[in-house]
Order: structure tokens, then sequence, then C-alpha cells
């Protein structure tokens, strides 16, 4: 009776370390999935803070952007204030990537 009730023991304590871990790899993957998605925002265009990161406030709060690559948009040709579209992209290190930033009409 002893044998079984260890077995039945080791049984539940194995079944709990698989949940355990299932549970993780669920988690990645919904965590990939947010970081792949690009999103569009309106905003203001604060300007350059350095040589490849901007500055646009979305919704009153400051976003950092990195160009990265060699983008091809026309940010020198937009002005401080001014009211812009920007789409971007959430990398899986939290690092948010421009991908295009226009004026907004």
């Amino acid at each position: 009776m002893k044998k079984f009730a260890a077995l039945m023991f080791f049984m539940l304590l194995l079944a709990g370390c698989g949940t355990a871990e299932q549970s993780k790899q669920g988690e990645q993957t919904n965590q990939t999935d947010q970081t792949n998605e690009v999103q569009t925002e309106d905003g203001t265009f604060v300007g350059l803070a350095d040589s490849h990161t901007i500055e646009v406030k979305i919704n009153n709060e400051p976003v950092s952007l990195n160009i990265v690559g060699d983008y091809d948009g026309d940010i020198d040709q937009l002005k401080d204030g001014q009211k812009v579209k920007v789409t971007y992209k959430k990398t899986e290190k939290g690092q948010l990537e421009l991908k295009e930033i226009k004026s907004a009409k």
C-alpha cells in the first residue's frame, strides 16, 4: 500500500511539472506574437534624439524610436511640434523600431 501511495505521489508531482513547463511555452509564444506586431499611431514630432533615434509624443508621452538600417524616410523635412503618423514595431528586446513616419495632414 505504501508503494502504491508513493507511486501516485510521484506521478502527481511529475504531472504538475509538465503543466508548468507547458504554461511557460505558451507565455513565450504570446510575447513573440506581441513583439512582431506593427503599430501605427498619431503623434507629435519632437525631434532627433541622436543620429539613429527620434522622439515622438504619442498620447502625451514621449516615445523614442530607433532608426534601423538604411531608413529612407523624410525625417529631415519634419519640424519640431509637427503632427505625424508613425508606424513602428516592438522588438524582442523591447525596443521600438521606426518603420515609417509621415506628416499627418
